[in-house]
C-alpha cells in the first residue's frame, strides 16, 4: 500500500489550497490523504491547563472540516475538466482516495516530522494563519524543510490568474550533487504521472573554471569558450539525465543550460510551472547545511508549489 500523504491544516487560506494540491496530487500517485490539525502552540498546555485544549480542539475541527471541503470542491472540479477534456488513460484510478482527519493537542513542527518518518509526502501552506501578507514563508515551513524525512512540498496563496496548471511543465534543478540527483528522480516520477513535459535547469555563477568538474565557466570567459563549455556541459548533462530518460520514455525532457544564479533560473523557469523540484541542499552546501540557499531562495519566492527533497532520502 503506497504510504500516506500528509497535510498540515491551520485554518488558514494557505493550508486549504495545501490541501486540495495534495488530494490532488495523491490521487495521481493512489495514496491516501491524512490532515493533521496540531492544535496546541505549546507542548505544556494540556497539562498546565487541560480544559484549555477544548477550544483549541473545536477550532482545528473547523479547520480541518472546511479544509475537507475545499478538497470536496476541488475534486468536483478535476471531475468535471477530466467529462470536458479527453485525457489519456493511467495507471492510476484517480477516483480511489480517502481522507482522513486528526487533532493532535502538540506542537505543530514536531508533530508534522513525526508524521513525516512514514509519509510518502508532506505538504503545507507557505505560511500559517498568524502570518502577515508580507510573509513569504513562515517558521513552521522552514523548519520543516529543513527537517522533514519525506519530500516536502509547500504550496502558497491560490493565484486567481492561475489555479489550474495541470498541464504545465515540472522543473528541476540539477547541478551534479547527489541532492540533485535525487531531485531528479523525483521530478521525472512527478512529470511522468501527471503526463507533462519535465523542464532540467542547470545554472552557474561559482566557478573559476580551473577545476575538473564540466559545469563551470567563469565570467571573464569569452563567448567563444562559452560556447564551447556549454557543448561540453550539454554531454554531461545527457550523461547525468540517461537512465532517467531510459526509466520514463515517455516524458519529454527540455534541457536549459545557463550563466546565472541557480535559484534566479529557477525562479524564471517557476512563473510557468506547475511544480518546481530541488534538493535540500546542492554541490556549494556543506555537510551540516540543513537547506541551502537556493532551496529557501526558491521557497521564499516561487509562485507555484515547491517540493524539496531531503538529504539521504
Amino acid at each position: 500500500m503506497t504510504a500516506s500523504t500528509i497535510v498540515g491544516i491551520d485554518g488558514s487560506a494557505t493550508a486549504r489550497a495545501a490541501a486540495c494540491w495534495a488530494a490532488r496530487d495523491a490521487r495521481l500517485h493512489g495514496s491516501p490523504v491524512e490532515l493533521i490539525s496540531a492544535a496546541c502552540s505549546s507542548a505544556g498546555l494540556v497539562v498546565e491547563n487541560p480544559q484549555a485544549f477544548e477550544p483549541l480542539r473545536r477550532r482545528a475541527e473547523r479547520a480541518l472540516a472546511e479544509s475537507n471541503r475545499a478538497i470536496e470542491r476541488s475534486n468536483r472540479a478535476i471531475e468535471r475538466s477530466n467529462r470536458a477534456i479527453e485525457r489519456s488513460n493511467r495507471a492510476v484510478d484517480e477516483s480511489l482516495i480517502t481522507v482522513a482527519t486528526h487533532v493532535v493537542c502538540a506542537p505543530p513542527v514536531p508533530t508534522l516530522l513525526d508524521a513525516s518518518a512514514a509519509a510518502r509526502m508532506l505538504v503545507v501552506g507557505n505560511r500559517g494563519h498568524r502570518a502577515g501578507d508580507r510573509v513569504s514563508l513562515g517558521s513552521v515551513a522552514v523548519a520543516l524543510a529543513e527537517h522533514c524525512r519525506c519530500p516536502l512540498t509547500v504550496v502558497r496563496d491560490p493565484v486567481p490568474a492561475v489555479r489550474e496548471r495541470m498541464s504545465a511543465a515540472v522543473v528541476v534543478g540539477v547541478d551534479g550533487s547527489p541532492a540533485s540527483r535525487r531531485a531528479a528522480t523525483a521530478a521525472f516520477g512527478e512529470a511522468a504521472v501527471r503526463g507533462v513535459p519535465l523542464t532540467v535547469v542547470h545554472a552557474w555563477t561559482d566557478s573559476d573554471g580551473t577545476d575538473r568538474d564540466p559545469t563551470t565557466l567563469s565570467p571573464d570567459h569569452d563567448l567563444v569558450a562559452w560556447r564551447r563549455l556549454r557543448v561540453r556541459v550539454a554531454a554531461w548533462l545527457d550523461d547525468e539525465l540517461s537512465m532517467l530518460r531510459q526509466d520514463h520514455p515517455a516524458v519529454r525532457v527540455r534541457c536549459s543550460i545557463v550563466q546565472d544564479r541557480p535559484a534566479r533560473a529557477l525562479l524564471d523557469h517557476a512563473q510557468a510551472a506547475q511544480m518546481v523540484v530541488v534538493g535540500a541542499r546542492g554541490r556549494g552546501g556543506f555537510e551540516r547545511m540543513l537547506l541551502g540557499s537556493t532551496g529557501l531562495a526558491v521557497l521564499q519566492r516561487a509562485r507555484c508549489p515547491v517540493m524539496v527533497i531531503p538529504f539521504g532520502r
